[in-house]
């Protein structure tokens, strides 16, 4: 081993976060691509959301591996933006985000908050959320497809941050909440977060006299602002502020999409079919996936419901790449594939809601069969079109 590996180790450290990664004691060089960390993101996400349906202790635990998937994402961002974009890229780091929000926000709109009757993020509110997702991925395959242009708007761009940032403090609340409802340890974490992009304002300002960008700016105004928000307004209305506010931002950055899509398809052959398409797999798929959190306390049911709309967004994620490459996936079949899912999903809705059937789990079938249907789709997709998607690789 040479004499100065353990004096390197901080430079070595340093480059992996900066500008890329050396790691091997004989000066060979291994190299860590966006692709290769964004992945690594989707792969430990089931951690946290294995751990915020436990208690005290875990929900620790969550917090910090929660904070650290958001570094993660802040690092492949640098990676890219060193290494050029790719395709593939382009298409999993925004689908990793949003199962990021999936593993993180589903559980909250399970816990009741300490105190207080009120749940945490109401799926009444979620379903906005995700369908926005939803919506925006499938409008960008058909436009792709059409070889439209599909915009991404200064809010949407900031909307991720927003949204992952909002998973910690909403998650800091909780545990104040569970120790005491007048614990101040989530003010001093806020407050402390928020010093940390101010402290980096003012050393671009004054060390190395660069102007501040926009995002470290506007991301240290909300963070500062909310510090205040939750000293002044105690734990309730924090809570009630950030999940309208995060539901509000996400609804509104959406908006630009749908100008686009309407711009393409206004008075194109094929555009109400395609409109149909948005609804059934933007709106409705989504809704009935949703609508049963919180119905059923059989273990795994949670889970389940995660899994679908990851599963979702895989494959809105690969019919994004196809389109890229003006493979057009088979209407009638998808169009199937969603009744199916929304049928399906939405028995197990009804038959929780007017609890029909209370000698035979018939909700946990129903909902467990929708999922079926997704994953079968998305292995059927994958082994169809393995040759893009490995090629992209």
């Amino acid at each position: 081993m040479p004499n100065n590996y353990y004096g390197g180790i901080v430079p070595r450290v340093l480059k992996f976060l900066t500008n890329g990664c050396e790691l091997s004691d004989y000066e060979e060089t291994v190299k860590i691509t966006a692709n290769m960390v964004t992945i690594a993101r989707i792969v430990l996400m089931p951690i946290p959301g294995y751990l915020l349906y436990q208690g005290i202790p875990e929900l620790y635990i969550a917090l910090v591996s929660i904070i650290l998937l958001g570094i993660t994402d802040w690092i492949d961002g640098r990676m890219a933006r060193r290494d050029g974009p790719t395709v593939l890229g382009g298409l999993l780091d925004p689908i990793a985000d949003k199962i990021f929000i999936a593993v993180c926000f589903i559980p909250f709109a399970e816990r009741i908050l300490p105190g207080t009757a009120m749940v945490v993020f109401p799926v009444w509110l979620l379903i906005p959320v995700f369908c926005r997702d939803f919506l925006v991925t499938s409008l960008r395959t058909s436009l792709s497809l059409r070889e439209a242009p599909m915009r991404t708007s200064t809010l949407a761009k900031f909307k991720t941050a927003i949204q992952m940032t909002a998973v910690g403090y909403l998650l800091a609340i909780v545990i104040g909440a569970m120790h005491s409802p007048e614990n101040m340890g989530p003010f001093y974490l806020f407050a402390g977060a928020a010093a940390v992009p101010v402290l980096y304002i003012l050393y671009k300002w004054l060390i190395i006299k660069k102007k501040p960008g926009l995002r470290s700016g506007t991301m240290a105004g909300l963070m500062t602002f909310f510090a205040v928000f939750h000293y002044l307004v105690g734990t309730k209305w924090s809570i009630v502020f950030l999940v309208y506010s995060v539901t509000a931002l996400t609804i509104f950055s959406g908006f630009s999409y749908l100008a686009d899509a309407w711009a393409a398809l206004k008075g194109k052959p094929g555009g109400v079919k395609e409109a149909g398409r948005f609804i059934l797999e933007g709106i409705l798929v989504p809704t009935a996936f949703l609508l049963p959190i919180g119905m059923y306390k059989t273990m795994g049911m949670s889970s389940l419901i995660i899994l679908a709309i990851t599963f979702e967004l895989a494959t809105g994620g690969l019919a994004n790449l196809l389109a890229s490459r003006k493979i057009q996936l088979r209407f009638r079949w998808m169009a199937l594939k969603s009744i199916l899912e929304v049928i399906l999903a939405g028995g197990a809705f009804i038959v929780g809601k007017l609890q029909l059937v209370q000698s035979f789990p018939l909700g946990e079938l129903l909902l467990s069969l929708a999922v079926m249907v997704s994953f079968v789709n998305g292995v059927l997709s994958f082994g169809r079109h393995r040759t893009v998607y490995l090629g992209a690789l």
